[in-house]
């Protein structure tokens, strides 16, 4: 294996399809890793060996795994994917490799994707201790996914593996719980910037030229000129379920208004001119000039933040929040001085302004918005959907609920509005200060469009 095979020749052999945007490009720089291994043996056996599974079970993933090193090129391509998912080309992409099923495997093409994020562990850890990260910091990591992952494979029989981007993180030990919330590094590369007054301290937000939104605000395209438009088209899965109307439904509500407009920026030396984010989670239909003496910029395209997800479970509050949040700043600040953090990044259905309608003021939910700043990122409702209501076919009107959130958030849906899934920053400085993005004039900005669209019920 010390030279290479031609990149069209294994990919024709191995049979597979949906690869990530310039995998032919990174292969071109792979140097070709020694050894007849895809993972050591010993290795392999401790990852799996705290789950107790059956035998026909376990033997199927030693077969599937044989298989591989058995097959030259098989083996070939599989270091060459490992060596990828753990370079820095796709360590921090949260959208790059969405399945691997080579047809050449056969009958152990189901388990591939699982047994090439089980190789990726020893040579992640491999990066830890270069970095000098302590073990307690990883060592879980990967289980966090292989729980759940070998869970359902006991459970179901099912081994392939959903949702291989953000699965990706843990086996590439990318992802780290800091006190209550997970943290991975992340390149902002959505169309916006931030601006902060020199005076006030104010921070702005102005989204770039060719940016389509909602008469409510909400982005319906980023304007990327390789982007589909389909989030201007609509979408086309069923909406029924036994005749009864499903998320799909729910899910596809447009605007109260058919009205779109799209933004423009126009800069200057002295000035920037744009259309205005309000940090309540939209964008209003009107520019603002920021001066440039006044106003500096602090978030541009590629600058490094660190995303923030949330595990369910108890301590969704700001005070944990917070906390956890300089502990991430502490942490990468020491491990990856290359990456200069300017603050953080997350989108969550959690942060839908909306939600203030059916909880009000001074729950969890809201007390840790009003710490954000928040944008429409594009993003729908299926993510309350899910998470409320479990599964996207699930009927709402027949739909039991526990909670009052479920309740309210049913009622709402049911009344015929709906939710928007939204992006948040919280740059360094508030991340430390806890200071409020939103001004008087912001959420007078936010009740006016509230009226004028009938968004409450």
């Amino acid at each position: 294996m010390s030279s290479k095979f031609a990149y069209d020749e294994l990919l024709s052999y191995m049979g597979m399809h949906k690869l990530p945007k310039g995998l032919k490009e990174a292969y071109d720089l792979y140097e070709p890793a020694e050894g007849s291994t895809l993972i050591e043996r010993d290795y392999y056996e401790s990852l799996l060996a705290p789950y107790d599974l059956s035998e026909d079970k376990k033997i199927f993933l030693d077969r599937t795994l044989d298989a591989i090193e058995a097959d030259e090129k098989v083996l070939f391509f599989s270091k060459f994917f490992v060596w990828d998912m753990c370079s820095m080309r796709n360590k921090y992409d949260i959208d790059n490799y969405t399945e691997l099923v080579p047809s050449v495997l056969k009958g152990y093409s189901e388990a591939y994707a699982f047994i090439i994020l089980l190789a990726c562990v020893p040579v992640s850890e491999l990066e830890m201790k270069r970095r000098g990260i302590p073990k307690e910091y990883y060592e879980d990591i990967p289980h966090r996914m292989l729980r759940d992952q070998l869970k359902r494979y006991k459970e179901t029989g099912k081994v392939n593996v959903e949702d291989m981007p953000w699965k990706m993180n843990f086996y590439t030990l990318t992802i780290f719980l800091l006190d209550r919330f997970l943290f991975i590094p992340y390149g902002h590369g959505e169309r916006f910037r931030l601006y902060r007054s020199k005076k006030t301290g104010k921070v702005v937000g102005l989204c770039e030229a060719g940016c389509t939104y909602d008469a409510e605000g909400q982005l319906l395209w980023w304007g990327f000129p390789d982007e589909a438009e389909w989030h201007i088209t609509g979408h086309s899965e069923p909406k029924e379920t036994d005749g009864l109307k499903n998320g799909f439904f729910y899910i596809d509500r447009k605007a109260a208004s058919p009205e779109i407009f799209t933004t423009t920026l126009t800069e200057t030396e002295e000035s920037v001119r744009g259309y205005y984010m309000n940090p309540l989670g939209y964008t209003e239909n009107r520019t603002v000039t920021l001066d440039k003496k006044e106003y500096d910029q602090v978030l541009k395209d590629g600058d490094w933040l660190i995303a923030l997800h949330i595990p369910g479970g108890e301590g969704y509050t700001p005070e944990r929040m917070h906390k956890s949040m300089a502990l991430a700043l502490d942490f990468f600040a020491k491990y990856y001085p290359e990456l200069d953090m300017k603050g953080f990044w997350s989108s969550s259905w959690l942060y839908d302004e909306r939600l203030r309608f059916i909880l009000g003021d001074g729950r969890n939910i809201t007390n840790v918005q009003d710490l954000m700043f928040r944008y429409s990122d594009g993003e729908d409702g299926s993510m309350l959907y899910v998470h409320l209501y479990r599964d996207m076919n699930n009927p709402l009107e027949t739909r039991e609920c526990s909670t009052t959130l479920q309740k309210e958030a049913k009622r709402y849906l049911l009344s015929g509005k709906r939710f928007c899934t939204t992006g948040m920053m919280i740059l360094t400085e508030e991340a430390s200060s806890g200071k409020p993005y939103f001004s008087a004039e912001d959420k007078d900005a936010w009740n006016e469009m509230t009226r004028e669209y009938n968004l409450k019920i």
